[in-house]
């Protein structure tokens, strides 16, 4: 399978001097690259990977998900390709896709404590 995400790109945004970087989940990571090789066959932009605390406080993250590698914030546009993220992220298995109004990315996560299924905020 083709490594269509990389741990550099999911790495946390802040670049603050005791930021760890952070790894992502495995087992996550192998459902991004199967979701991307098999049923998204288009390039998909990292808004944000993995997050540590201070970085994720900083942006209103609740602190469960990026903070442990389990989660992705894509940029994908509204309409049909966001459908398809949606469709394809359920295929491989992904637990829970958010979609915001008024934000332009969808967040994936795979989080076996939280809720699964599509959440519309």
């Amino acid at each position: 399978m083709n490594n269509f995400f990389t741990q550099a790109e999911m790495r946390c945004k802040c670049k603050g001097p005791n930021c760890p970087g952070g790894i992502m989940q495995p087992a996550f990571m192998a459902k991004l690259n199967n979701l991307r090789g098999t049923y998204y066959r288009k390039p998909l932009e990292v808004a944000s990977g993995y997050r540590c605390k201070a970085h994720d406080k900083t942006v209103g993250g609740s602190g469960k998900n990026h903070t442990q590698g389990f989660a992705v914030d894509l940029i994908v546009a509204k309409g049909q390709d966001l459908m398809d993220v949606v469709t394809a992220a359920q295929a491989v298995g992904i637990r829970r896709a958010i979609v915001y109004h008024d934000k332009p990315h969808i967040h994936l996560d795979d989080n076996p404590d939280l809720t699964s299924g599509l959440h519309i905020y």
